[in-house]
């Protein structure tokens, strides 16, 4: 008989949670650094190298979304009141906050950077920029998480009806979205590729797999022989992608590339930033996912509580951190390479810290909390050593 009640919350996911955030801000607080930093300086490849290999934090949040939702659902009997509930969950936790916070990014830059001559253009191209996460950059994400979310009763009747596509899900999932990505590239041409779902279907497929069959793969991760035959490979594979991923990015930034591509077969010059960025971004997720589980062993009580209170408080991270990295980057942007320099790193630190402030006080203190930040478990209880 087949578990109709919800599964418990693993804290695993909520560790990886925290390395995503956390991996998302690096990106966004070294972006200035990187393009304000001479290509020559030898702070350059460093910036270039925290910018890209860390370009793992969004793709890995759609395919831990992806688990959670095959995890909790796939053993449980599908119905239409289960479906139900779950789009009034969605629908509540996390479009309200997205439509929210699209607004207040779009009041902003209409405040600090554009001029619409009238408020129904503003609100007309207010709309367009919702309806395709680009209201900010980093918005997209939501709005793939939508998309996940429309299409996941078909898929998880798919997955449930059909055990080929369940076992071989990671493959499939692949090579779907290399169809797309070629398909795209050669018929379609649609330039915002990046806001449709069809680019993400390996993380979706691969968060499925891992919930679906989470309980067997943990249990094999206490196998010795896992660790020769998965794992290593695993982080063998990682290091040989970043190395590839950054070094390709390093040589684009400061204009080498031109040189080599001329020696490069066009269709490896046509696909070369797909792939690394797939590629990493995919092989980063399971090396994360994995880290996750050996945090949660190795972690001590008070390593393990931060980090799970980041992991619980990400999505309204996610969404307000980009605020607060504007409102650093106003206040200095300039100055001796030391000051300079010394800020980007203040800066990251500051922004994580007053993203949580606010997300924890407004869960506190806003009984309606969930309008803003989405739904999140309450803060647990600093342990205290005896």
């Amino acid at each position: 008989m087949k578990n109709l009640t919800k599964r418990n919350s693993l804290d695993e996911i909520q560790l990886a949670r925290a390395f995503a955030i956390i991996a998302v801000m690096v990106v966004h607080s070294s972006s200035s650094g990187v393009t304000s930093t001479e290509p020559d300086s030898l702070l350059f490849p460093i910036y270039n190298f925290l910018n890209i290999a860390g370009k793992l934090g969004t793709p890995t949040f759609i395919m831990l979304s992806s688990f959670v939702l095959f995890y909790n659902y796939y053993p449980r009997e599908t119905s239409w009141d289960l479906m139900k509930r779950f789009y009034t969950k969605r629908l509540k936790y996390i479009l309200i906050p997205y439509i929210l916070f699209s607004a207040i990014y779009f009041v902003l830059k209409w405040y600090v950077y554009y001029d619409y001559p009238t408020i129904g253009a503003a609100f007309s191209r207010f709309v367009e920029l919702t309806a395709l996460g680009k209201a900010h950059p980093h918005l997209y994400f939501v709005f793939i998480s939508v998309q996940l979310y429309i299409l996941f009763p078909l898929l998880l009747i798919m997955f449930k009806k059909s055990p080929f596509l369940r076992k071989n899900a990671i493959w499939i999932g692949i090579l779907l979205q290399w169809l797309w990505v070629i398909l795209n590239k050669n018929y379609f041409h649609i330039t915002l590729k990046g806001s449709i779902s069809l680019s993400y279907l390996s993380f979706y497929f691969i968060g499925a797999y891992l919930g679906i069959y989470y309980n067997e793969i943990r249990a094999k991760m206490k196998d010795p022989l896992f660790k020769d035959k998965v794992i290593i490979p695993l982080f063998i594979s990682y290091g040989a992608i970043v190395i590839l991923y950054t070094g390709y990015m390093y040589l684009v930034r400061i204009g080498a590339f031109a040189t080599v591509a001329p020696f490069l077969p066009d269709t490896v010059n046509s696909y070369l930033s797909e792939f690394t960025w797939a590629m990493h971004a995919l092989i980063a997720g399971q090396v994360l996912f994995y880290l996750s589980h050996i945090a949660n062993k190795k972690f001590t009580p008070r390593m393990k509580m931060i980090f799970m209170e980041i992991g619980a408080t990400s999505f309204g991270i996610y969404l307000i951190h980009p605020l607060f990295l504007m409102l650093f980057r106003a206040i200095y942007d300039s100055g001796t390479p030391l000051i300079y320099h010394g800020w980007q790193i203040l800066t990251f630190i500051l922004i994580g810290i007053c993203s949580w402030v606010v997300v924890r006080f407004t869960a506190r203190y806003i009984p309606q909390y969930w309008i803003i930040f989405g739904k999140m478990p309450p803060m647990e209880k600093f342990p205290v050593k005896k």
